[in-house]
């Protein structure tokens, strides 16, 4: 027992020294801290060398000699003391920790609360209050987020070293189980504040992200939002104290708050984005806006500035109103009601000529508001009370301009449909006419005040295509596009005429077929014009008829003229039958004559300009015309007797000839018309005459004629003495297809076809006509000068000749054949006879050594003259050929002789003789 005192008692005053020591630390901690004063600084002095002491005496004192407790009373009084003070420093620095945490606390909520002073955004409001609550000796993370649709949690501002726990997490607010956490119960339960121990019956995810980032507790606090999407302010923190009543309380009242300042900074802002709104509607305002108060001007927008002439909207402040007015007492009641709101009504409009700065004046429009304003504060400077005016000025200048920009579109667009050409008509649904444009008045003859209101098919078609019409029109207003038609219209004071006609819908603004808009174009002269374009191909293929007559023609001339020579050889001189073979033969002349002129009339080929006696043309076509023409005109001709070569295509010359005597025939049948109408007889003959002569254009006459040029020329006059033409007539008489005469007897051609001719021949046609009295024209074609005027291709000076040659001769008429072989005979060749082009090839391919020359009709059957030629040129190049038909070929051919059709037989003899003494071609 002895032995268990002596081991008690040093423990005991061991343990002492321990609390002394404890209590002279945490001494040392309140004066490290602040929490005491330095006086206290002797208390832990004294404390810490009683705690030396207390071990001196632990390992000084002999414990042997102790036998009970009772030995030792200060050593455990001492030990009791020693207890208290340790305890008491203890519970004392704990209890300053936990006043600092709360002062902490309180000091950062209050922070918060002066923060949001002020602050009128919505971002900052939530970025202040997580970064405030979560700095040192504050919360480890704050955040806040927001009540989404779905039920999740959206986060929008968050701060503290563990927002990585955010990430880790499902936030949801709706009755799951992830929404059982505290942010979620806020939420759902209104007001309250939800705080709970890391590990309570929350959600596993959410525990292990709380132990994962050290946090031990969370409250949270709904943030009230009216109107929007509720919203919650959690905080974590990383001890167990945390969150009492009172820091919770403090926590709802921040949640408060924080959604005051939340509701503030949306007033806020839709305060600012209404101003900014009505500022930019009143800078952006196309019309001009002054505010007005107590007679003065206190706000203008730019329009309004640059409207009335000023450089800037300040320099019409404090401006008096009725400056604005060109002529203040224009328009009464006006100056008054500028300056001030009247008694009457509170919104008026006038028009008034407007004055701008520079001094000139527009006319504008005036509309002026007055709202009582006098309890608003507005910053107006300087300070004005009293109604508000609100002067809309608009330059109606523009308008007027639209306005006559409009008048004139209608002007141009009515003026069009006059002038257009275009039947134009509107008529409504059910057909009557709505629109009678002046082209329909001229065409029918109907005045449009009597056309209105009547049924279109009634009016103007003709009774076999009214059912056409009427289902045509119904057609559009059903939303159907008729084909294009083409009917006749007649009227009681018009003759009748072909329209083409065409419909179209015409819609409203809601796109409702309302009318139908018909135009008809005038397609009578077209019409009639086609039909004269036929008879014109009609021409032509009795042209192409009479060419293809004249080359059959040729050929039986050919042999006839042949036969006649040389039966006229066998007989002697003196016999009877020698005079009926003379007139076979001249007859057969008057034939070939016949016959080359048909050739002239339909040939094909182009111009050739060569010197020519237009005397020959003028004879020529003077005998051919007088023949076909009614003998009751005389037909006349003069020529010179030394007349000049003209260089010409007389083909061509022949043309412009015959259309001006047709001219002048057809002038004169029209008077003649006429007089047997009337009943009388003409005073004088009717008459034609043609004249060729030669004449010296001057400088005197090109002064008249700016057209015609100097030198010689010879001009060719056609005149009649029938019914002429007047001045319009004659202007319009080279047009193409402008006629006079009646249908059937022209196409308006003739004149303009002369007109091309004489222009392409460098010369020129004038015309001298009166009405009444007949109409000359006068062509002139230049002199051919250095060139000898044509000659015979065969002088008939030019012997025949006998030979020994052999012929290759290929013609598809038999009786030719028959004539060349008798004639070739005679002059002592011999003959290959070939009748048609590919018998020619064949003969001249298995005797090419023994042929000497080829003679060729242009036109065979099988091959024709021109494929046999190029065959018998590939074969031998330098074969002598001799061409023949009724008209010689488009283009010349080099090395061959042209014998033209119908040829005698001497010709022919001496054409072969001719190509035979030539050299060959190399």
């Amino acid at each position: 027992m002895e032995y268990n005192y002596r081991m008690v008692l040093p423990a005991i005053q061991c343990v002492s020294a321990i609390f002394q020591f404890i209590a002279a630390w945490q001494s040392v901690v309140f004066l490290s801290t602040g929490r005491l004063g330095r006086v206290w600084s002797f208390v832990s002095l004294a404390l810490f060398l009683k705690g030396l002491l207390s071990v001196w005496e632990l390992f000084s004192s002999s414990w042997s000699t102790v036998s009970t407790f009772t030995d030792q009373p200060v050593v455990i009084a001492e030990f009791f003391i020693s207890l208290l003070l340790a305890s008491g420093f203890l519970l004392t620095g704990q209890w300053f920790r936990f006043r600092e945490r709360l002062e902490a606390r309180f000091d950062l909520i209050a922070e918060v609360e002066r923060s949001l002073v002020g602050v009128l955004e919505e971002e900052k409001v939530l970025s202040l209050v997580c970064g405030i609550l979560s700095r040192s000796r504050g919360y480890r993370l704050v955040w806040v987020g927001a009540a989404e649709g779905d039920g999740t949690i959206r986060v929008e501002c968050s701060s503290g070293d563990a927002a990585e726990f955010l990430r880790g997490v499902s936030l949801r607010w709706d009755d799951t189980p992830a929404g059982q956490a505290p942010p979620g119960n806020a939420l759902r339960t209104g007001g309250t504040i939800t705080a709970r121990e890391v590990g309570e019956g929350l959600p596993g995810e959410w525990r292990e992200g709380c132990r994962h980032h050290g946090l031990v507790r969370c409250a949270a606090a709904r943030i009230e939002q009216h109107g929007f999407p509720h919203k919650v302010l959690v905080v974590h923190a990383d001890t167990a104290a945390a969150f009492d009543a009172v820091e919770m309380e403090a926590l709802a009242a921040m949640a408060r708050r924080v959604g005051s300042a939340i509701q503030g900074a949306r007033r806020h802002e839709i305060f600012v984005n209404a101003k900014a709104s009505y500022d930019e509607l009143l800078r952006n305002q196309r019309d001009g806006v002054i505010l007005v108060r107590e007679g003065k001007v206190v706000r203008a927008n730019p329009s309004a500035a640059e409207m009335l002439g000023y450089a800037s909207p300040r320099l019409l402040f404090d401006a008096d109103p009725v400056s604005i007015l060109a002529e203040p007492d224009a328009v009464p009641g006006l100056r008054e009601e500028l300056r001030g709101p009247g008694k009457g009504e509170s919104r008026r409009e006038w028009e008034a000529s407007l004055l701008r700065m520079d001094g000139s004046t527009f006319p504008g429009e005036i509309r002026l508001t007055w709202a009582p304003r006098e309890d608003r504060n507005d910053d107006f400077i300087p300070k004005r009370r009293g109604p508000l005016g609100m002067i809309v000025l608009r330059d109606v200048a523009e308008r007027e301009r639209v306005l006559r920009e409009l008048r004139k579109e209608r002007d141009f667009s009515n003026r069009m449909l006059d002038i257009s050409g275009a039947l134009v008509l509107q008529v409504s649904r059910a057909g009557e006419i709505l629109l009678f444009n002046r082209q329909c008045e001229e065409v029918t003859g109907i005045p449009a005040r009597d056309a209105m209101g009547r049924k279109m098919w009634d009016l103007l078609i003709a009774e076999p295509a009214r059912d056409l019409h009427r289902d045509a029109i119904r057609g559009v207003a059903a939303g159907r596009t008729p084909p294009p038609l083409e009917t006749s219209i007649v009227t009681p004071n018009a003759s009748p005429r072909t329209i083409a006609w065409n419909h179209a819908p015409l819609h409203d603004g809601a796109g409702t077929i309302v009318s139908v808009i018909v135009t008809g174009i005038d397609v009578t002269e077209r019409r009639q014009l086609e039909k004269q374009l036929i008879e014109m191909q009609k021409m032509e293929a009795v042209g192409t008829l009479a060419g293809g007559i004249a080359h059959d023609f040729n050929n039986i001339l050919t042999g006839i003229l042949g036969s006649l020579d040389l039966a006229r050889g066998f007989v002697p001189p003196g016999s009877p039958a020698s005079a009926p073979i003379a007139e076979g033969i001249k007859a057969s002349e008057r034939a070939v004559h016949l016959v080359r002129q048909l050739l002239d009339f339909s040939r094909r080929a182009p111009a050739e300009c060569r010197p020519v006696n237009l005397g020959h043309v003028v004879r020529e076509v003077t005998a051919l015309f007088s023949q076909t023409i009614d003998r009751r005109i005389e037909v006349t001709s003069s020529i010179s007797d030394d007349l000049l070569p003209a260089f010409v295509d007389p083909n061509q010359v022949h043309q412009v000839l015959m259309n001006l005597c047709v001219n002048a025939r057809d002038a004169i049948m029209e008077s003649l018309e006429t007089v047997e109408k009337s009943g009388g007889r003409p005073l004088t003959g009717y008459w034609i005459y043609t004249r060729a002569e030669n004449v010296e254009v001057d400088d005197d006459y090109c002064r008249i004629f700016p057209y015609a040029r100097k030198g010689r020329y010879i001009r060719l006059s056609i005149g009649d003495n029938g019914v002429g033409m007047d001045e319009a007539t004659q202007r319009r008489v080279f047009e193409p297809f402008f006629t006079t005469k009646k249908m059937g007897r022209g196409t308006g051609l003739g004149l303009s076809t002369v007109y091309g001719i004489v222009k392409q021949h460098n010369g020129w046609i004038n015309l001298e006509s009166f009405a009444g009295k007949g109409t000359t024209f006068c062509a002139y074609f230049p002199e051919a000068t250095g060139l000898p005027e044509e000659s015979p291709v065969f002088p008939e000076t030019a012997p025949s000749g006998r030979g020994k040659e052999t012929v290759l001769f290929a013609d598809d008429e038999e009786l030719i054949r028959d004539l060349a072989r008798q004639v070739m005979e005679m002059h002592g060749y011999t003959v290959f006879l070939a009748e048609d082009g590919l018998r020619a090839i064949d003969l001249f391919r298995s005797n090419r050594e023994a042929i000497d020359l080829v003679v060729l009709d242009l036109t065979m059957p099988q091959r024709s003259g021109m494929e046999v030629l190029r065959a018998i040129r590939n074969i031998d190049p330098g074969a002598r050929v001799i061409l023949s038909s009724g008209s010689p070929p488009a283009e010349s051919v080099p090395g061959t002789t042209f014998l033209p059709k119908p040829y005698r037989a001497e010709m022919l003899a001496k054409a072969v003789r001719s190509a035979l003494d030539a050299p060959r071609s190399a």
